[in-house]
């Protein structure tokens, strides 16, 4: 409870989750669309016990039961349930921890949030519920303005195997994505979050599949444990991947050479990320790494128009009979590459080249830092306003 002087949970939580470097949202006010989140989503009691894990810069880094029991000076047995209960929804990573010990560690911005109440693909009154205060303008601003501040960016893209030329496909940036999948020692699928939302807001599905959404290792473990995505096995993954392909769809990652913990299969009517760069909402380069760029070899093009189609991001164009690509917006997904009968198209490194880092930690507390910088310097953060998620635009 709180007095008439002193904020409630709700607004005190709100304000840890929209203060932080890399919590939830940017700069959101405790009164404001997430403190009408976290009450939908948390009683008092859960939201009291939520507010004393620290908010680490490493998604996934976990605390132990005893070190929140510690710093809290809440009761250990009921701190013990009141969390199991959070995680038991998938609202509070769990784990069992080195030596046994319970683990626990807070839902973070790309990494359970906003997509928790998505990856089940139930369409519920819920979920509708939260589509509906996500979607407010407070809410879209502050969660692309996440993005801002920093030249590491957490995401990068990364070419359809075709594309990318043999001699690159084993060293990071450009490895390939089933090499990546490969590598992993347990993989999970969940749906869409983007097409998920969309299809609650519209009522009508964007026609690509919606459980292509990839999970690996640590991150595949506990979104299985709560109940929000299914594991599979590499061969079920590499499938996912060949049906990603075939409907067109853009493959995105953690941008570092190890630890990756996420596949995503994005198009370009309704994903975060494609989405708004179809529609020139804001630059490419705010919220994703590019290492690629599309260039066309004018000699061979026919000008068939099949990589205009099927470009997620209406980055190539017709002129003069030669398929043209404007490289401000260009994405080096590669989606066009398997299109062009005329072998007309190759992929070529970007210059400058993208920032990276080596691990999944390393990028992490590279993001802190450069975030921490920035919110430091006090320095105006915004982006254009957009509609909700990337939903498509008539």
């Amino acid at each position: 409870m709180s007095t008439e002087n002193e904020p409630d949970v709700y607004t005190r939580l709100a304000l840890l989750l929209g203060d932080v470097v890399w919590g939830w949202l940017d700069h959101v006010p405790g009164s404001g669309v997430l403190h009408d989140i976290l009450r939908q989503n948390f009683s008092e009691e859960e939201a009291l016990a939520l507010s004393h894990i620290p908010m680490k810069p490493i998604p996934l880094d976990f605390t132990t039961l005893d070190e929140i029991a510690a710093s809290s000076g809440l009761l250990h047995e009921t701190l013990e349930r009141t969390l199991d209960g959070i995680a038991a929804r998938g609202l509070l990573y769990r784990r069992e921890m080195s030596g046994g010990k319970k683990g626990y560690a807070l839902l973070k911005l790309a990494f359970g949030y906003p997509q928790v109440f998505y990856w089940k693909g139930d369409k519920t009154p819920h979920a509708r519920k939260m589509i509906e205060l996500q979607s407010q303008p407070e809410h879209v601003k502050a969660q692309i303005d996440m993005y801002t501040g920093t030249e590491t960016k957490p995401f990068r893209y990364i070419p359809t195997t075709e594309a990318i030329d043999p001699q690159w496909q084993n060293v990071y940036p450009a490895e390939t994505i089933e090499k990546v999948i490969l590598r992993a020692t347990r993989i999970a699928v969940a749906h869409c979050p983007c097409r998920i939302r969309n299809e609650l807001l519209t009522g009508k599905p964007c026609g690509h599949s919606t459980e292509v959404c990839i999970k690996l290792d640590d991150l595949a473990e506990v979104v299985v444990a709560a109940g929000l995505a299914r594991e599979i096995d590499h061969e079920e993954a590499l499938q996912v991947i060949k049906k990603a392909q075939a409907e067109g769809l853009v493959h995105f990652t953690d941008n570092a050479g190890e630890g990756i913990k996420h596949i995503c299969n994005c198009c370009g009517d309704v994903c975060w990320n494609v989405g708004p760069i179809r529609r020139r909402k804001y630059p490419r380069d705010l919220l994703m790494a590019t290492y690629f760029l599309r260039e066309t070899d004018e000699d061979a093009c026919i000008a068939c128009e099949n990589c205009v189609d099927i470009c997620p991001v209406n980055a190539v164009s017709i002129v003069d009979d030669v398929a043209r690509v404007d490289h401000d917006w260009c994405i080096g997904c590669g989606v066009c590459v398997p299109r062009c009968s005329a072998q007309a198209i190759r992929l070529v490194e970007k210059q400058p080249k993208p920032k990276g880092s080596a691990d999944f930690a390393a990028l992490h507390l590279a993001v802190h830092h450069e975030r921490a910088t920035h919110k430091a310097s006090g320095q105006a953060v915004g982006s254009k306003d957009t509609d909700a998620t990337g939903a498509r635009v008539t």
